[in-house]
């Protein structure tokens, strides 16, 4: 298996970069950014902090039902 490599500038990099989240789907930018959220929570170890503020979220969400 031959590895290869390729050297670009900064804006090319960041145009790549464009062009791919441009062809992702909706719903998988939402899974990539849950899985990035998930990522985040444990290693900063921020599970109390999310689960306080999920509670926090459903009580909102829930006063916003009613009106």
């Amino acid at each position: 298996m031959q590895k290869e490599i390729k050297i670009t500038t900064k804006e090319e990099s960041e145009k790549a970069d464009i062009q791919y989240w441009l062809s992702v789907n909706p719903n998988d930018k939402l899974s990539i950014l849950q899985e990035l959220r998930e990522q985040y929570i444990i290693l900063f170890n921020k599970k109390e902090l999310y689960n306080e503020s999920r509670k926090r979220l459903r009580r909102v969400s829930k006063i916003i039902k009613r009106i």
